[in-house]
């Protein structure tokens, strides 16, 4: 694919992203997608061949821009030397996301939105959703983390993992429903109830 091409594909992803945030995948149509392109339906669909290629798009893109990974693979590529001086901790990788939250919360809602809607067997994402969160869990449980003396498993890694970022999620939610909600000052009053001091000293 060209360079034209792959541009055209980038402003189908950027409409295909905006419809699902709003409406969800069942509420998406080839017809909306392709009105917010300026194509016409057959030429969206020589870049995708159907509305579950539509989907694969939004859910590449919502992996590929985390800013929260980049977080993790800057940490992996150290010495073990230098993580000591600059070590891989959960509280920052969590706050990370909250900042990457603020960035991108059109991305956010839509990941919200799709999980939800994947609850339902016969979605399309609803393997996507279902293998997602044990695939994360056992590779943060892999990751050289510096953590408390009894997150000494990958199981008990993993599981802390899941608790912080179900809370994360539903502050997410609470905050795109609820515009009152600060998202950063309510995320750094969460940090102080799951990471408390001074337990989590030297670990935050």
């Amino acid at each position: 694919m060209g360079t034209r091409g792959e541009e055209r594909l980038k402003t189908i992803t950027d409409a295909a992203t905006e419809v699902v945030a709003e409406r969800g995948y069942y509420g998406m149509t080839i017809q909306e997608v392709s009105d917010r392109v300026g194509i016409t339906q057959a030429g969206l669909l020589k870049y995708v061949k159907n509305k579950n290629g539509l989907l694969m798009l939004v859910l590449r893109r919502y992996e590929d821009s985390s800013e929260a990974g980049d977080y993790i693979q800057s940490k992996l590529a150290l010495t073990p030397e230098q993580r000591e001086l600059s070590p891989l901790l959960m509280p920052e990788y969590y706050r990370t996301i909250a900042e990457d939250t603020m960035k991108r919360p059109q991305l956010t809602q839509l990941y919200l939105v799709l999980r939800a809607e994947a609850i339902d067997p016969n979605h399309p994402a609803h393997e996507y959703y279902a293998q997602r969160g044990g695939r994360l869990r056992a590779q943060i449980g892999s990751y050289p983390w510096k953590l408390p003396p009894e997150y000494n498993t990958p199981q008990k890694i993993g599981l802390l993992s899941m608790c912080v970022g179900s809370a994360m999620e539903g502050l997410q939610s609470r905050w795109l429903g609820e515009p009152d909600i600060d998202f950063m000052s309510s995320w750094s009053q969460y940090e102080d109830i799951l990471f408390p001091r001074p337990h989590w000293n030297g670990y935050r």
